[in-house]
């Protein structure tokens, strides 16, 4: 019995020296997501304007634009106040244009719901004081 409790003991010193004795394996770096595809940016003219979106809050949308590849963009980016500061005037703004995404399909089908793209501004310029 106590031969065969000094082997086993031998073994196991055996088996752990021989883990220790292993050299590391070497880093290696974590896998890095894929890079999220950058929204394309834009300059887009057109008019600011208050709008009521379908859970009965506000938004600024710039309507009429012009610039662009739709008639009408979400703004976002900057706060509440500085779109009503500029609300009825016409501006030009630049930014990644993120095209939306719709969860709910009954509202996708419904004429009336409007869903236009996000222009994240990055700047703003005010081209004419009125829209006409």
């Amino acid at each position: 019995m106590r031969y065969l409790t000094s082997t086993i003991a031998a073994f196991a010193l055996a088996g752990a020296a021989g883990v220790f004795a292993q050299e590391p394996a070497p880093a290696q770096p974590p896998a890095q997501p894929p890079a999220r595809e950058q929204a394309p940016k834009a300059t887009v003219t057109g008019c600011v304007v208050q709008a009521k979106t379908t859970d009965g809050g506000t938004v600024f949308v710039l309507s009429k634009a012009e610039g662009g590849s739709a008639t009408m963009y979400v703004l976002g980016g900057s706060s509440q106040s500085d779109w009503s500061a500029n609300a009825n005037k016409k501006v030009e703004v630049t930014g990644p244009v993120q095209e939306p995404v719709s969860a709910d399909k009954s509202s996708a089908s419904d004429p009336k719901v409007v869903r236009p793209p996000l222009i994240a501004v990055e700047s703003v310029k005010v081209v004419a004081q009125s829209c006409t």
